[in-house]
């Protein structure tokens, strides 16, 4: 019986599939962990998602400083093997990199749809397993999102300042050594 309002039983009928039920208090603690999992996983997932989107401005950055007419875009410009694919940047490249992206948005998804038909049980053990579990994987990763998205910000800085103000000053030399180093 699934009600509108949290409730604490150890009693659980038809959790995300009919005939998925549980009565036991060693049930609801294997639910609770499994949802505490899920929260978890999908927060690792995030990062993850974050990562590859990283890898992609990486690969637009350099694009970018390609049409610069730069002297570090000139000396880029010398090491170009094929002058039809600049960066060397193979189709099954392409495809690893779309499909890893497709993958984890999809993955990522569903994942949340199912913590969110887990909660709205309303059995509130399951919300606090859920909170739990995102909460130590955002303390684990949080960090990491945090660094990503100021290196993220550093490289459109410096693609687009290189590409409007020329060359990139030292006080940027400085700040990308403060995050590589």
């Amino acid at each position: 019986m699934h009600s509108e309002a949290f409730w604490w039983g150890t009693k659980v009928n038809d959790f995300w599939f009919k005939g998925f039920t549980v009565h036991s208090v060693e049930g609801l603690l294997g639910i609770c962990g499994l949802v505490g999992f899920m929260a978890f996983l999908f927060e690792y997932l995030r990062y993850l998602q974050t990562k590859q989107k990283q890898k992609e401005l990486i690969l637009r950055a350099k694009q970018i400083k390609l049409l610069c007419s730069t002297e570090s875009a000139a000396l880029l410009a010398q090491t170009i093997t094929d002058t039809r694919n600049p960066l060397n940047i193979t189709l099954p490249d392409r495809a690893l990199l779309f499909g890893t992206e497709v993958s984890l948005w999809l993955f990522l998804q569903n994942l949340g749809y199912f913590l969110m038909l887990g909660v709205m049980v309303y059995n509130g053990w399951f919300l606090v397993s859920a909170v739990i579990g995102g909460g130590i994987g955002y303390f684990i990763f949080g960090q990491q999102f945090m660094k990503i998205n100021i290196q993220n910000c550093q490289i459109m800085r410096e693609a687009y300042c290189t590409q409007i103000c020329g060359e990139i000053g030292m006080d940027s030399i400085v700040d990308i050594n403060i995050f590589h180093g």
